[in-house]
């Protein structure tokens, strides 16, 4: 190949279209050395690799020259017979190759650089149909990244939440473990901390190396992640090499380290929303998963996540619903209705209403409210409260709302003057009482866990 140079090039062209995948490989390699030979070479082989990218070559020529002009650092708009097919077998060799953590952190840093919204929804929705497990530890990986768009991140979160119920058992990949990780501490003259963590690879000679740098002030101040970083690089010869650099150890306690990157991390993105990528690389050899997030991170506010939520209660598919809600700020109206129609469908009325408490307390004319807060009474036997608000669903139901063109509202309406009468009825029958009797207020910080 070395002696035959240039004029090699068209039979590699020929050998890359070929239908047999052990000729198409050779060609791939035999492109790739060649374009190794020099800048005169390279260039004749980008425009070749071009060439078939763009032209009329199959799809799986058209894969092996994009990705060998991605290595070259080449850029190409290629347009796939069967882009479906390409997604659905990129997808599946992705989910191949999700063994750790490490991998997981990875191939999303790469699809949050590399690819547009677009691509990124429609790869996780090809891999979900090929390897749901993968998909859903992707999706979940994704979520947690600060650097994904808002609405992009609620967008997975539901593909995530949609996933769940299709695992049987979910293999989540295992931190390092804790014997491997060796961690330092270290403190400098402007009193900023550098927390080093070190794990050997396969054969115990060469390191992976992740440093977190953080400033006087407790937030993250940079990031450094190496996937090998070189034999004789473990963290103690590192340490070595600092202190004689003006640095002093700390301590070497996995533990303390643990909790003091997560601190910076947490409020690192408290104040600017933001965390260095090489973070999300390198946060597992101390098994920080989503120390990062605050509570404002983890809940699924945007109206999206929220709709599909009440969507899928709607539909009676309460085991999709349940993951998106438990996200859910619990005081945001919509969502703290839906998860008190989740819960009365599961025949829970006292957690139902904790949650309608939250919704009336936010929209307190809404007649829906009402509506399942006599649905909730009348599960718990509780003759006076469904009579209070039934009357105050009807009351609610006089005024203008949205719930005027639901289809469905006339027929609650006539329901709820029926069942107050037939109330009335049975109080003056048996001499029993309506009036309405206290209940206990529900404490504003509890929150009824959706699960069961």
């Amino acid at each position: 190949m070395q002696r035959l140079g240039a004029t090699a090039i068209p039979l590699l062209e020929r050998e890359l279209r070929q239908a047999a995948p052990w000729r198409r490989a050779a060609a791939r390699d035999a492109f790739e050395a060649l374009a190794a030979q020099g800048p005169a070479l390279r260039a004749r082989v980008t425009t070749s690799l071009h060439a078939i990218a763009t032209g009329a070559a199959t799809d799986e020529a058209k894969v092996i020259a994009l990705g060998l002009l991605s290595q070259l650092g080449e850029h190409a708009d290629v347009r796939f017979a069967d882009p479906g097919a390409i997604r659905a077998r990129s997808a599946i060799a992705l989910a191949s190759h999700l063994e750790t953590a490490a991998d997981l952190a990875g191939a999303a840093d790469l699809m949050v650089h590399q690819l547009a919204a677009g691509d990124l929804v429609r790869l996780l929705e090809a891999m979900a149909d090929a390897a749901p497990e993968a998909a859903h530890r992707l999706a979940t990986e994704l979520g947690l990244r600060l650097d994904v768009p808002g609405d992009l991140r609620e967008r997975i979160a539901v593909m995530a939440a949609a996933l769940a119920p299709r695992l049987v058992a979910e293999a989540a990949p295992s931190p390092p473990p804790v014997e491997l990780v060796q961690a330092a501490i270290l403190v400098d003259a402007a009193a900023r901390r550098l927390v080093i963590a070190c794990r050997p690879l396969a054969g115990g000679l060469r390191f992976r190396r992740w440093a977190v740098l953080i400033d006087a002030s407790g937030r993250i101040e940079d990031c450094l992640h190496e996937d090998d970083a070189g034999p004789d690089v473990d963290a103690a010869s590192l340490t070595a090499k600092l202190c004689a650099e003006g640095y002093r150890v700390v301590t070497t306690e996995l533990a303390h380290a643990h909790k003091v990157v997560a601190a910076a991390a947490r409020l690192t993105a408290e104040s600017t929303h933001a965390l260095p990528p090489p973070y999300y690389l390198g946060r597992d050899l101390l098994d920080l998963g989503d120390a990062h997030l605050g509570p404002s991170d983890r809940a699924a506010t945007s109206p999206a996540a929220i709709a599909r939520a009440t969507e899928l209660v709607a539909a009676g598919d309460h085991a999709r619903a349940q993951p998106l809600l438990e996200r859910c700020d619990p005081d945001n109206p919509d969502a703290a209705a839906a998860l008190a129609a989740l819960l009365l469908a599961q025949r829970r009325p006292a957690a139902a209403l904790a949650a309608l408490e939250r919704a009336l307390t936010a929209e307190p004319d809404w007649p829906l409210h009402h509506w399942n807060l006599a649905v909730a009474f009348q599960q718990l036997g509780d003759a006076s409260g469904n009579y209070h608000a039934l009357q105050r669903f009807v009351a609610t139901s006089a005024a203008p709302t949205g719930l005027r063109a639901d289809p469905d509202q006339p027929v609650r309406i006539r329901c709820a003057e029926r069942m107050i009468a037939d109330l009335e009825r049975t109080a003056r029958l048996t001499g029993t009482s309506l009036r309405r009797r206290p209940r206990p207020r529900i404490p504003r910080k509890k929150r009824s866990s959706v699960s069961g």
